[in-house]
């Protein structure tokens, strides 16, 4: 039992000697692709920043609502069309066939 502490120990010792002695600098910025918006250099943002920012955020939420709204009302009037026309294509077929 002693052995396998010992080993146990010497292994969780070697991996955190190799860790400690790597080069990785934790300091370099991680390059992401992507818009992000920087924080004001550090400072802390005034509350009539952060309402015009929640301004900004919500006015961009409703204009995106309203467009979906807006794209669901045109499709279901593309459809309703499409079924009138259809069905006046549909009686003037039958007209036709009827007069032969």
């Amino acid at each position: 039992m002693k052995k396998l502490v010992l080993v146990a120990l010497l292994f969780t010792s070697t991996s955190y000697a190799q860790y400690e002695s790597s080069n990785i600098d934790f300091e370099m910025p991680i390059d992401v692709d992507g818009n992000f918006a920087a924080s004001n250099n550090g400072k802390q943002l005034t509350s009539a920043q952060r309402l015009k920012l929640f301004r900004e955020q919500l006015e961009k939420r409703n204009e995106l609502m309203v467009k979906k709204k807006i794209e669901t009302l045109r499709y279901k009037q593309e459809l309703e069309m499409m079924k009138k026309i259809q069905n006046a294509f549909n009686q003037s077929m039958q007209n036709l066939n009827n007069i032969q």
